[in-house]
């Protein structure tokens, strides 16, 4: 019987073809699956077509596959060893994931929601064949490994390759998820300051978005330059053997808000106080310096938001300040800070019975046919547009024009 991840929204069963039996003598004498290998394809292309494609074919093959729209396709089952890598070695051991591009051409970008929906399903195959965490180490001996350490390819391409020290960390955060403790110690000490639960969400959304609520977190993109992961990069600055002097001029962001700028890296490192650069206590206290004297602004906004998104964006555009502020970036950390709301937030119903009005409160907002996020978009709406919400789907409401579905997440009730 084929074995596939129940994550699949289509399955194209390769059965025998293009593949092997996992189990070999020679590459994999126990038949377990303990590496991942992502690939990109090379064109934009939806996940069913793709595995048809090899299908038809008598060179390629892959255990799954991941279209622009993020829907995953199965393909050669998981107990079989697929035709992708060029390396026998790796592909008896290794699961791997066609990914499509979001556009033709250096640097072979992947879309959100394609690298979203790789990102759960690595963290689902490493569960169901008990791999623990991924280890990304920039050669074949890792269990994260890449095309082109097996053959002379392009394969994944810049921007996939990019961001495997991501990956990695997204994955194995889910693996070993950050202990509800620390959550919920940042959520009342936040909260104890800053009196209001929309502000507090806001701004916990941006700092999951910038390092996953870690305070060790070194900048994915830093680990592969600096050598070190993020216990080694503490380790190295606790210990002095990466001096003060390296630690505030490298670029490198870190701890919860990812502190980059020298003066900041300065005035986080002078405050540890005999503690480690990573202490959770240390780091709140620095934090809430920084916002009660030098971001005052921001600080009143989180005080007398009146909604997740609006909490969320201000700490984006007025403290995080990372390159990429699209709608795009604030919409996903609003939704971290929803989950949090959601989560600690004291009162009984985040949304009034219906019917109420709700008015939107993101730059724009798509309105899609069904209440989910894969129905098709019919319409589009912009900021401040009222509309009377006459029944709700989870974060979903109907409008009462009957033209579809808003995710409610982006509104706020009149």
């Amino acid at each position: 019987m084929s074995i596939f991840s129940p994550l699949c929204n289509d399955i194209v069963d390769f059965g025998s073809h293009n593949s092997n039996a996992r189990k070999n003598s020679t590459y994999n004498p126990s038949g377990k699956v303990v590496k991942i290998t992502p690939h990109h394809m090379g064109m934009v292309c939806d996940a069913k077509r793709c595995a048809q494609a090899h299908m038809n074919g008598n060179a390629n093959s892959a255990n799954y596959y991941i279209g622009n729209d993020g829907r995953i396709c199965g393909g050669v089952s998981e107990d079989r060893r697929p035709w992708t890598s060029g390396s026998r070695e790796n592909d008896f051991l290794a699961i791997t994931i066609e990914v499509s591009n979001s556009a033709k051409g250096d640097p072979w970008p992947v879309s959100d929601a394609a690298f979203s929906a790789l990102v759960r399903l690595c963290v689902d195959i490493c569960k169901r064949n008990g791999i623990t965490a991924l280890n990304y180490t920039g050669n074949a001996n890792g269990n994260l490994t890449r095309h082109n350490m097996f053959q002379k390819t392009a394969c994944p391409g810049p921007y996939l390759q990019g961001k495997f020290p991501e990956l990695q960390k997204l994955v194995n955060a889910q693996l070993s998820p950050q202990p509800a403790s620390d959550e919920r110690k940042i959520w009342d000490y936040l909260l104890a300051r800053i009196g209001n639960e929309y502000g507090v969400a806001g701004l916990m959304g941006n700092l999951r978005g910038e390092s996953r609520l870690q305070p060790n977190n070194l900048q994915d993109s830093f680990e592969p330059r600096l050598g070190m992961n993020d216990e080694q990069y503490t380790a190295a600055v606790d210990s002095g053997a990466y001096t003060y002097d390296q630690f505030i001029h490298d670029g490198a962001g870190y701890g919860l808000a990812q502190w980059t700028f020298w003066s900041r890296k300065s005035n986080l490192y002078n405050r540890r106080n005999g503690k480690s650069i990573a202490d959770l206590d240390m780091q709140l206290d620095f934090l809430w310096w920084e916002l009660s004297t030098g971001y005052t602004t921001t600080l009143q906004a989180l005080r007398t938001a009146t909604s997740v998104y609006n909490a969320s964006t201000a700490v984006l555009t007025q403290y995080e300040k990372p390159a990429n502020q699209s709608e795009a970036v604030r919409l996903k950390r609003a939704e971290y800070g929803e989950e949090y709301f959601r989560k600690y937030a004291q009162g009984t119903e985040v949304y009034p019975l219906c019917p109420y009005v709700a008015r939107i409160t993101a730059t724009e907002l798509n309105v899609r046919s069904g209440p989910g996020p894969n129905y098709p978009i019919v319409r589009t709406v912009v900021q401040r547009e009222a509309f009377t919400i006459v029944d709700r789907v989870g974060d979903w409401g109907k409008l009462k024009s009957g033209v579809g579905y808003i995710n409610l997440q982006y509104t706020e009730p009149v």
